[in-house]
């Protein structure tokens, strides 16, 4: 088959070996438990040869498994029920004791680090929170000496763009194995691995699957790291459901275009938004005035489906009436769907930041991400201004 990534989203993850039909689409198996008329097949089985009980394999999460490594350009993957359960078997599977370290960014997802935080806690690992984009981090990684490093290959929510390859020798230098959820950009806007990551992490709720209608996790990397993953996935049984693997799939088919649309549009809502004088500031990884839009033009395929903006003189009633005047664009914690999503980060994707952790990752009330979907560009723009005029009138 074609390595191409447009080929790859179509025909990666479509048949089941042994077989020799190959439906066009893959019919849902909802089967949590399997029958065989020899012992030893079911024995085989039973050792991850074939399908005898969900928690252990189940087909239709195999099927998203191998189109999710293809994409990733990786020897193996791994499925979870949602993308959290993804990140704390990966934080698991490190084998990490008291008096270890571990860094992630102090500006990422909030939901990340008061997971971190709390399983660090239990172990007696020390967590280190620091701007991974910073000139320094490479340094301050070589002289914690971590176990594990996570980072963000655009933070979530000021879209920040690390350099990963310096990182990831970093990491490498003092034996840390290094993790980057790339959930923002997808696979089609950056394959992490390629650029020295031994683990890639997607919140498959978002753009992989595209229509908010599954929650789901993958992390991939080589079979051995991911081994480890599967064998404890089997124990834990954060496995992901049947349909939710479909509906994933489904939608992954349309990744490539639907990417390329999301970005281009995104695009043009960052310019027109730039012009505005009731925006203190536009963050877009594909803006010249973006901080990191050197590191961006290198590391991505292109600036990304992502726009966050700050509201001038916004403070937290001004964000919400902002939010309640959308028209086109929809108020919701998430994102990667074909319509605009909208969040007010501080109460949103930073909610379990204190406010001490906000205001260090540099999240202020004024701050607003935008998922830019694939209506027309135009009416995203053209809504989202006079919902802040609206918001900010007195």
């Amino acid at each position: 088959m074609s390595t191409k990534q447009k080929t790859l989203a179509v025909h990666a993850g479509t048949r089941l070996t042994g077989s020799k039909a190959v439906p066009v689409s893959p019919p849902i198996c909802v089967a949590a438990v399997s029958w065989f008329d020899s012992s030893d097949d079911l024995d085989g089985a039973l050792d991850g040869k074939d399908y005898a009980y969900a928690r252990i394999s189940a087909p239709n999460t195999t099927l998203l498994e191998e189109a999710v490594a293809a994409l990733e350009g990786a020897e193996s993957c791994v499925a979870y029920a949602s993308g959290m359960a993804a990140l704390r078997s990966l934080f698991e599977a490190q084998g990490l004791r008291p008096g270890d370290r571990l860094v992630m960014p102090a500006d990422g997802y909030g939901v990340t680090r008061a997971l971190y935080k709390k399983l660090c806690a239990a172990l007696g690992v020390e967590l280190h929170a620091l701007k991974l984009t910073d000139a320094d981090a490479p340094a301050r990684i070589r002289e914690l000496r971590p176990r594990l490093v996570l980072a963000e290959s655009i933070t979530n929510p000021l879209l920040r763009v690390a350099d990963l390859r310096v990182l990831a020798k970093a990491s490498h230098d003092v034996g840390a194995a290094f993790a980057v959820d790339a959930t923002f950009p997808s696979p089609m806007g950056q394959r992490a691995l390629e650029l020295g990551a031994d683990y890639a992490v997607q919140s498959t709720s978002k753009w992989l699957n595209g229509h908010s209608d599954a929650l789901g996790g993958t992390v991939s990397g080589s079979r051995e790291r991911i081994d480890v993953l599967r064998a404890a996935r089997i124990l834990a049984g954060d496995v992901l459901g049947p349909f939710e693997a479909w509906l994933t799939l489904r939608g992954l088919r349309t990744l490539p275009v639907r990417m390329k649309a999301h970005a281009e549009h995104a695009a043009h809502v960052a310019r027109r938004l730039s012009e505005s004088p009731l925006l203190e500031r536009v963050i877009y990884p594909g803006l010249p005035t973006h901080p990191d839009h050197a590191v961006a033009r290198e590391l991505l395929k292109d600036g990304g489906p992502m726009v966050s903006f700050e509201i001038r003189g916004a403070g937290r009633p001004e964000a919400m009436r902002f939010l309640e005047a959308l028209k086109v664009g929809r108020p919701g914690p998430s994102l990667g769907d074909v319509c605009t999503l909208v969040m007010h980060a501080a109460s949103a994707s930073a909610r379990r930041f204190t406010p001490e952790e906000r205001e260090a990752a540099g999240i202020r009330e004024s701050l607003i991400r935008v998922s830019v979907g694939l209506e027309d560009p135009d009416d995203v723009v053209d809504d989202l201004l006079q919902a802040v005029a609206r918001g900010v009138a007195r």
